[in-house]
This record gives structure tokens, sequence and C-alpha cells, in this order.
């Protein structure tokens, strides 16, 4: 039920940009590409952790996935133009992708 609330959000996010005639900025397709290849690589690195290190492995994620997206973000602030609709945009993305992370990571630190 979860993935689908997350599908959910990521789906409205899209819409909304889509419906609303919100100008998209050139590097849109960038930052959703960054952020596919970094949830596969952190998945995989999930599936390599030992199953006792998984509360800890899922801490380590968010804080891979933030940190590799602020140099992601500096880059992209540096080489970009149009900064205001960039920042935004990514903020967003980011938040969505940090919502699920973390309700993930619940789970995984709930006791049985």
């Amino acid at each position: 039920m979860k993935k689908w609330i997350t599908l959910a959000l990521i789906t409205i996010a899209l819409l909304s940009f889509s419906f609303l005639n919100v100008k998209l900025h050139p590097s849109w397709n960038l930052m959703i590409a960054f952020f596919a290849i970094q949830t596969i690589i952190l998945f995989r690195v999930d599936q390599w952790a030992p199953k006792e290190w998984k509360p800890q492995a899922s801490l380590v994620k968010i804080i891979i996935r933030l940190l590799s997206s602020m140099v992601f973000i500096l880059v992209l602030v540096y080489t970009q133009e149009d900064l205001y609709n960039l920042v935004i945009q990514f903020i967003i993305i980011y938040l969505i992708y940090m919502i699920f992370e973390i309700v993930e990571a619940l789970t995984n630190l709930r006791r049985n």
C-alpha cells in the first residue's frame, strides 16, 4: 500500500507540472535521470548489506542520497540558467524521493 502512495505522489507532481503550465527547467530530465540512477545504486547497496545491518543501511542510504544530491545541485547551479525554477523543481523531486525513503526506513526500523 505504501508503494502506491509514493507512486501517487510522484504522479500528482508530474501531472501538476504538465497541466498547470509550469515552466519546466531544461535540466528536468537530467534531474529525473539522476534520481533514478541514484535509486538503482542505493537499492543494490541495500541488497548487498548483511541482514543484521539493514537498519543502519537504510539510514546510510538517506545520508548518501542527501550528500550526492547536494553535490549534484551544486554542479547544476554553476552550469545552468534560470536557477529559481531549477532549485524549486529539484527540491520537489528530492522531497518526493525522501518521503518514500523515510517511510521505507521506518518500516525497517520498526520492531517485530
